[in-house]
């Protein structure tokens, strides 16, 4: 059968074309598989991804990637705005223990929030736990209305001091980081403001170290949970919104050797945290092996100020933050990463902070301290926590302490607290090191 040389030309001309296609298809798809991995570690294929570290001592910097091109910034516009409360205390203009009314303004922004009614108010003191811990939008409206009239004003305020810190390619719009537009920052600027704050306001930076607050009979845990779990990481603010990712500022220390980690953009608060974690291995590395020390000591508090509620440890500053088991996590719309649901199981410690009002040390060789190793909803539970803390701790300690279960009554229900008493402090200290999710208790907490 004859065939139409038209229709051979037309036939070879599409056969053609698909292997052109074909083979255009597997070139971009090799260049894809052969990307260094080294590319992806940097944040590649990842347009929201910067990242910086510094040294806090002289400024130099010791990695970087995009650090100069513009993100949001999301909830780490919290650390200029902590910043300008921190000044107006400095110059007179505000004090600790000033209240801050939350306006109905503040009340209609987004999660996360405390969730105060308007006309009521906070502490200054406790707006600014609120805002380290739970990254509260409310509270921060507030607080930027107190301090500059209206948080339009405010924002003019953040920008002319961003200018004299030389964060040269940052715009601040509101005080919360609640996403807008034009509110962005860079990597560098961000480590820029942080090491302002440890250099010329280091009597604050403890602020961002807290890692628990209880406010109204409810504790905000810190979403930074990497000072949980990175040796020597003893503050700053993490950050999410949806259009910047996972965003975090980080300050660690090792022997005599202060870091700075600036990341943005990461894809899960998990895979930020890892990252920042390598960055500043890293990088203190690079610093010699001379400094790779012991966990360093939070920054001392000034001697006429008081022990907070909101400090994890109740009897010493420097314990670590207990973890909690079968917690969920709720995504918000707002800041910080997360904000976690309310459970049957409240945070270790809880009533136990939520009394405490400060001590001195008269008690510490007396054996009046306790442990507490949880709070629960079920006097089961308590008995099976006490008795798994009895078989973490060493001899000497387990038979030194008592068991004791102490009930509190609250809107929920009874709740019951498994403890072991009859410890010093020292000894208290000393019990925690081995067992998980436990508080000293003062004998000024009982």
């Amino acid at each position: 059968m004859a065939v139409n040389t038209g229709q051979r030309q037309e036939s070879g001309f599409k056969w053609n074309s698909f292997i052109r296609f074909t083979a255009l298809a597997l070139f971009a798809l090799s260049c894809f598989l052969i990307l260094p991995q080294a590319a992806l570690a940097k944040g590649g294929g990842n347009p929201r991804y910067a990242s910086i570290v510094m040294d806090a001592d002289t400024g130099q910097i010791l990695s970087q990637s995009g650090a100069d091109s513009t993100r949001h910034p999301a909830s780490l516009v919290k650390m200029m705005t902590l910043l300008m409360a921190f000044e107006a205390i400095e110059g007179g203009k505000l004090r600790l223990n000033d209240r801050v009314t939350i306006s109905r303004k503040a009340t209609q922004v987004i999660p996360s929030k405390l969730g105060l009614d308007a006309g009521s108010s906070i502490r200054v003191e406790d707006a600014f736990y609120a805002l380290v811990t739970k990254s509260a939008n409310d509270v921060a409206v507030a607080l930027a209305e107190r301090i500059g009239g209206t948080e339009s004003h405010f924002a003019v305020m953040m920008n002319r001091k961003a200018k004299e810190i030389g964060m040269t390619r940052t715009r601040f719009m509101n005080a919360s980081g609640l996403h807008h537009p034009q509110q962005v920052s860079t990597a560098r600027d961000m480590a820029k403001l942080a090491r302002y704050i440890l250099t010329d306001h280091p009597r604050y930076y403890h602020y961002f170290s807290t890692r628990l607050f209880t406010y109204q009979g409810v504790t905000h845990r810190n979403h930074n949970r990497l000072m949980e779990k990175y040796d020597g990481m003893d503050g700053f603010k993490t950050g999410y919104i949806q259009p910047s990712g996972f965003n975090l500022v980080a300050s660690a220390r090792h022997g005599n050797r202060r870091l700075i980690g600036v990341v943005f953009g990461g894809r899960s608060a998990n895979s930020r945290n890892a990252h920042m974690a390598a960055l500043l291995d890293r990088s203190f590395a690079m610093l010699g092996p001379e400094i790779l020390t012991a966990k360093a000591p939070l920054p001392a508090r000034k001697p006429d100020q008081p022990v907070q509620l909101a400090a994890l440890a109740i009897a010493a500053g420097d314990a670590a933050a207990p973890v909690l088991k079968g917690e969920t996590f709720n995504e918000m719309i707002g800041e910080g990463d997360y904000d976690p649901a309310v459970s049957k199981r409240l945070e270790t410690g809880l009533m136990a902070i939520a009394a405490h009002r400060g001590h001195s040390d008269e008690s510490a060789d007396r054996k009046e301290w306790a442990v507490q190793v949880g709070t629960f909803g079920s006097r089961t539970k308590t008995d099976k926590a006490i008795d798994n803390a009895i078989k973490s701790l060493p001899v000497e300690l387990a038979s030194a302490g008592t068991a004791m279960i102490a009930p509190l009554k609250t809107k929920q229900g009874w709740l019951f607290r498994g403890r072991l008493k009859g410890y010093t402090k020292g000894q208290a200290l000393l019990a925690c090191q081995y067992i998980e999710d436990c508080l000293p208790v003062s004998p000024q907490a009982y």
